[in-house]
């Protein structure tokens, strides 16, 4: 059956029209199955070859100024002649090598030039598909699309779909994760969202002004360079230690602005959806049940106003560079307890902040000063901690996501009858109660190994697109 024109522009646009299967010329490698990527995807790799070239001149940057010195206009030009098509080359045989392919199991993933490479991802081990839109991808309508599943370490990618390819692959492959029968998901479309939470930009800004870390990499910027310049008079000196501060500066301050403006906070059947950043768009999911610890960090001057950060890790991501494990920036407590109702369900905000104790009088011979900021409790759905004077940090574990529990005493712990607790979680980290009462501590290892394995048993089942209220798949 032949098919009119707009079905086939629909098709070519997907990248699996009949083209993505068709063999090339005979002088191109063979081309793996599988739908490709967007056609501006060679511009991407076209960078390679200039990157080699300016990873050269920093490594030798001597030799390279003694060439640069005796190079006339006559090579340079010849030279970008030269290295242009050698780039864009490149970038077409890099594109032209990679496809993706959506089985009904597993998402496959050819790349590589010289050295082919066949990524085989589980849909069921899936945990996290996220949408990127870098600044210059947004210019040209494309998106990169980023998985992350159990057991991997690194992030596979798509880099570049069309923005309408990558959602609609995006809602496919996690409807695919649910369970839903492969001739259905092309039709299951994104999951609706309702809007929790918001970050106004004047809320953002105060907020970041009033935390230390960025006036402090200000102050070195400004001091270390000019003491190098007096010491020393030699400008590479100087610009060998002002380009990290510069760097540490804006990360701390203006880039955290542009990373997390108008950071947006919905629920959704598939999770929490986090959307974020000024230039580039990031577009993130917090998987259902995949959350393994919350902290709640707040700042002294954050305190008069009542703002608190909301920071998370998820299990297989570890420190994700996607928000960098946060779920909110900056909220007053209210609203981050709102948000933490549904990404801790059965864990109250309130009830933890309450059951928190400090530890016993005794322990100032361990901890003079720190002590006054370790406390610790329990409630019927997490394990409890919190440290820090200045900047306080309360971290909850929900009991059902507790992998060991352990008890540490030093000798001098030991004088005292004190001890620690360390509870690890499936996020590769782990939570201490300091210094607590020796009996208390005792007791509460074996109390706590009961209420994760309690907890283990009624927890609610890790899947996408999940109800709730008893993970029946979601309508």
């Amino acid at each position: 059956m032949t098919e009119n024109r707009a079905e086939a522009d629909n098709r070519a646009e997907a990248g699996a029209g009949p083209e993505a299967a068709a063999p090339g010329p005979r002088f191109l490698p063979r081309r793996p199955e599988g739908n490709r990527l967007h056609p501006v995807t060679p511009w991407r790799r076209a960078w390679a070859p200039l990157a080699a070239l300016l990873a050269f001149v920093a490594h030798d940057f001597r030799q390279a100024r003694e060439w640069s010195e005796q190079l006339t206009a006559a090579w340079a030009g010849l030279g970008l002649l030269v290295l242009l098509p050698l780039a864009a080359g490149y970038g077409f045989l890099s594109w032209w090598c990679t496809s993706y392919l959506v089985t009904d199991t597993e998402l496959r993933i050819h790349t590589g030039l010289l050295f082919r490479r066949t990524a085989h991802i589980r849909l069921d081990r899936i945990q996290a598909v996220d949408v990127s839109r870098p600044l210059l991808a947004r210019m040209a309508g494309v998106a990169k699309l980023k998985l992350d599943a159990v057991g991997t370490d690194d992030k596979d990618e798509l880099a570049y779909l069309g923005e309408r390819q990558a959602v609609a692959l995006r809602a496919e492959l996690l409807a695919r994760a649910a369970g839903i029968a492969p001739e259905a998901a092309p039709e299951a479309g994104e999951a609706p969202s309702r809007e929790l939470l918001r970050v106004g930009p004047r809320t953002l800004i105060t907020s970041v002004l009033l935390l230390g870390a960025g006036w402090g990499a200000l102050g070195a910027l400004l001091v270390v360079p000019t003491a190098l310049w007096l010491a020393t008079e030699n400008v590479w000196t100087v610009l060998a230690a002002a380009v990290p501060l510069a760097g540490g500066c804006w990360a701390a301050s203006a880039g955290r602005i542009v990373r997390e403006f108008d950071w947006t906070v919905a629920e959704s059947p598939d999770g929490l959806r986090l959307d974020s950043g000024l230039l580039d768009r990031q577009h993130a999911t917090v998987p259902p049940g995949r959350v393994q610890a919350i902290r709640i960090v707040e700042p002294l001057l954050w305190r008069r106003r009542g703002w608190v950060r909301v920071e998370l890790e998820i299990a297989g991501a570890g420190g994700s560079d996607d928000g960098a494990g946060v779920l909110v920036p900056v909220a007053t407590r209210q609203e981050a307890d709102g948000v933490l109702a549904r990404a801790l369900p059965g864990v109250d905000p309130d009830a933890a902040h309450a059951a928190l104790t400090p530890v016993p009088r005794r322990a100032r011979w361990c901890a003079p000063v720190a002590r006054r900021g370790y406390l610790h409790g329990v409630t019927p759905g997490a394990f409890v901690t919190r440290h820090g004077l200045l900047t306080r940090r309360t971290t909850l574990v929900p009991h059902a996501k507790v992998q060991s529990v352990r008890l540490e005493q030093g000798p001098w712990e030991r004088r005292h009858r004190l001890a620690d607790v360390y509870v690890d979680h499936g996020a590769d980290g782990e939570v201490r109660a300091h210094l607590r009462d020796e009996e208390e501590a005792r007791a509460l290892l074996w109390a706590q190994a009961d209420r994760s394995r309690t907890g283990r048993r009624t927890a609610l089942p890790e899947r996408w697109l999940t109800a709730r209220d008893g993970g029946a798949p979601a309508p």
